[in-house]
């Protein structure tokens, strides 16, 4: 595996990292994945390692785009360099206005990425971002919903997680293009488990902390002529209700399927307040099942405890790769994790 630098200005080749400390490589299914780098601090990393430039390794189809920079100093210098994969291009646009998306999924995802940062509207005010295509999919998912005034990526991997669909873009080295791409997740055969000696160590999480089962949605009108539906299940116990406000759907944008969208609203936020259920684990490489071979991210696998009495039949939604001096390990999210405290608060603030 080989480590190079792309500039910022052009997309072409500036060099190679030829050493470093350690790398983690973080990949994410339905969300932008990031590295982080801790290089020494040479002539030639200094001048690769610069706030805006790409890397990208050899062996993966995704690039990183450098955020964070900083050198160290005492007995030996070091630069330290992270950043977000490319989608995170999304992050730097909003959503302008107010989109109406219906119909799949994948045509929604386009229309999103397309008038706010591809072909941007408007046409006038420098939003576009040269040298980066959107892969049309049809992923047979309906939508039946308006965002607006959103941050871009937010909006986009909003979706992509509640779908359980994935989002990646891919780097072309010799052309310097940038490719997004929606995509659904592969069926694996793969089991994981101590037993089978392909995992090393394991925790497993589940919390009802944050977890909704009914979804009472409330649209447009006042008092007794509001418009109100309601989605999802549950008895007694079982039961854990939420409020949704979706006085933002306005029932002229969507005249003949007001309730749909609304019912549509409601699922989206129960979708977002899952059940946690999920596995951490560190890869065996060692063991039977070889990685981007038998299973990769965003791969439905089976994951086995004999001991605690757990099986799941779950999705890869992170992979962690990490290099250093000592070789290559690697480490693996089965299932919905715990949400972070900052995206708890942006969830949070962008359902209100």
């Amino acid at each position: 595996m080989e480590l190079y630098i792309f500039n910022q200005s052009d997309r072409q080749l500036a060099g190679i990292i030829e050493a470093y400390e350690y790398l983690r490589w973080t990949r994410r299914f339905s969300k932008c994945g990031s590295f982080e780098l801790k290089a020494m601090a040479t002539t030639d990393n200094l001048a690769l390692l610069r706030i805006g430039n790409i890397l990208w390794k050899n062996d993966d189809e995704e690039a990183g785009l450098i955020e964070f920079m900083e050198i160290t100093g005492s007995d030996r210098e070091f630069i330290e360099i992270s950043g977000r994969f490319a989608t995170s291009f999304l992050a730097r646009r909003i959503v302008w206005g107010t989109e109406i998306l219906t119909g799949d999924l994948g045509a929604a995802l386009e229309l999103l990425v397309s008038r706010n940062l591809i072909n941007p509207r408007p046409s006038n005010m420098g939003r576009e971002i040269a040298r980066i295509e959107f892969q049309s999919a049809v992923l047979d998912i309906a939508v039946n919903t308006q965002t607006s005034y959103r941050n871009l990526m937010s909006a986009v991997t909003g979706y992509c997680d509640t779908a359980d669909v994935g989002i990646k873009t891919t780097f072309n080295p010799k052309t310097g293009l940038f490719t997004i791409i929606p995509y659904l997740g592969s069926e694996s055969q793969a089991v994981f488990s101590k037993e089978y000696e392909n995992i090393i160590e394991q925790v497993f999480t589940q919390s009802v902390v944050d977890y909704a089962s009914f979804a009472l949605v409330a649209g447009e009108g006042e008092g007794a002529g509001r418009t109100i539906v309601s989605v999802g299940g549950g008895e007694g116990e079982a039961r854990y209700e939420v409020y949704v406000d979706a006085r933002d759907l306005r029932e002229e944008d969507f005249p003949s399927n007001y309730e749909d969208a609304l019912a549509f609203r409601g699922l989206t936020r129960l979708a977002e307040s899952a059940m946690v259920e999920a596995f951490d684990v560190t890869v065996n490489q060692y063991g039977n099942l070889t990685y981007k071979v038998d299973f990769d991210i965003g791969s439905r696998v089976q994951v086995v405890s004999k001991n605690w009495g757990i099986s799941m039949n779950t999705r890869i939604m992170e992979i962690e790769e990490s290099y250093d001096r000592e070789g290559m390990s690697l480490s693996a999210t089965f299932g919905k994790s715990l949400l972070t405290i900052n995206e708890k608060f942006r969830t949070m603030y962008e359902n209100q």
